[in-house]
């Protein structure tokens, strides 16, 4: 399971867009690299805050488009906007779901230069 933490320029908004992508094409790092790219720092934070203090029970984890679903060991990633397509769906392990969001929050916070391969 490997990914691609990357900045693009947005010349509309002037800044640096944090981004990344699968650098295998499976379902499951597709949906993650779509749901992670969404995350920012305070929001990665409380994230893994709560998976680490094992409050799932009050964490609501989802984003603006994707919904997230705690399942004992298990996340399920999936459109809020196309529920029923199994092409946006996906389940991860908690444990890898819990490294990569921390792999993005420690991209989010250094230089803009940087593109990151994360390798789990």
């Amino acid at each position: 399971m490997s990914m691609a933490f990357y900045y693009f320029k947005n010349d509309e908004w002037d800044r640096p867009i944090p981004s990344c992508r699968p650098l295998n094409n499976s379902n499951e790092m597709r949906m993650l690299s779509y749901y992670l790219s969404e995350l920012d720092i305070e929001f990665s934070e409380n994230i893994l805050h709560n998976l680490r203090n094992n409050n799932i029970n009050i964490l609501d984890i989802s984003s603006e488009t994707w919904q997230v679903v705690l399942d004992g060991k298990n996340v399920t990633i999936y459109s809020i906007y196309d529920e029923d397509n199994n092409d946006f769906k996906a389940t991860v392990k908690k444990d890898v779901f819990e490294k990569f969001i921390a792999a993005w929050l420690d991209f989010l916070r250094q230089d803009y230069s940087l593109e990151i391969i994360i390798d789990l």
